[in-house]
């Protein structure tokens, strides 16, 4: 069963990987000014979840609420027990197979069949990119199930320390670390899944981005202490 506060933390989730792809769109840079790009990131966050969700992991139709339910039990169960069995998939979830996704009037990224790529189109300008594949977009289920693992380690701890930056730091690097053994205790699961090697190329990205994002937040945790040290 999966609570309201449970809901809206893989909602945020959901949409921070949407926002993740457009942000890494080659043609989305070029296309779009930057007060554009605001909005279109505004616009995903005034997004319905279910919209979301529709979006990402079934071909933007329509979901039905026994479908949500089967989502959200499906990211919770991944988060505390894994995700090779998600990265390891063949064929996931469907997500962006036919159909484009299209946001604030612009197609954002076109779904391209078996060859595991597609298309990305802003004001009728067309360009292949590795962003996706087939039944699914590339990382997304993974994506969105660390997303939510950390959010649920790491909010209760910093909503106890908003006044204390250092702190709040300190429990999203904590978090990090456990999301980080989390993915690495995953691949050790690859060779029982469907396409291992599918598996740990997935999982590795994702390990990358973790470990990026916790040096990132180390950075800022030593700038801290070197301002109190002075």
């Amino acid at each position: 069963m999966t609570n309201n506060r449970d809901s809206k933390l893989i909602e945020l989730s959901c949409k921070e990987v949407l926002m993740k792809i457009v942000q890494e769109s080659e043609t989305i840079k070029e296309k779009l000014s930057f007060f554009q790009k605001t909005l279109l990131f505004d616009k995903i966050r005034e997004m319905k979840y279910e919209d979301v969700i529709s979006l990402l992991f079934n071909d933007g139709k329509k979901i039905t609420t026994e479908q949500k339910r089967e989502f959200e039990s499906k990211t919770k169960r991944n988060a505390k027990y894994g995700v090779a069995g998600w990265a390891g998939r063949k064929i996931g979830m469907r997500a962006i197979g036919g159909r484009p996704i299209t946001l604030a009037g612009k197609t954002i990224l076109k779904g391209a069949g078996k060859s595991g790529r597609i298309s990305s189109i802003v004001d009728g300008k067309r360009k292949i990119g590795k962003l996706g594949t087939k039944g699914g977009i590339r990382g997304a289920l993974t994506a969105v199930a660390g997303l939510y693992l950390y959010r649920k380690l790491s909010d209760p701890c910093v909503r106890n320390n908003l006044t204390n930056k250092k702190a709040q730091i300190a429990c999203k690097m904590e978090a990090i670390k456990k999301v980080i053994s989390q993915i690495k205790s995953d691949m050790g699961k690859c060779s029982g899944t469907a396409n291992p090697e599918n598996c740990k190329k997935k999982l590795a990205n994702e390990l990358v981005k973790w470990q990026n994002k916790y040096q990132e937040h180390l950075v800022t945790f030593n700038k801290i202490e070197r301002k109190k040290a002075e």
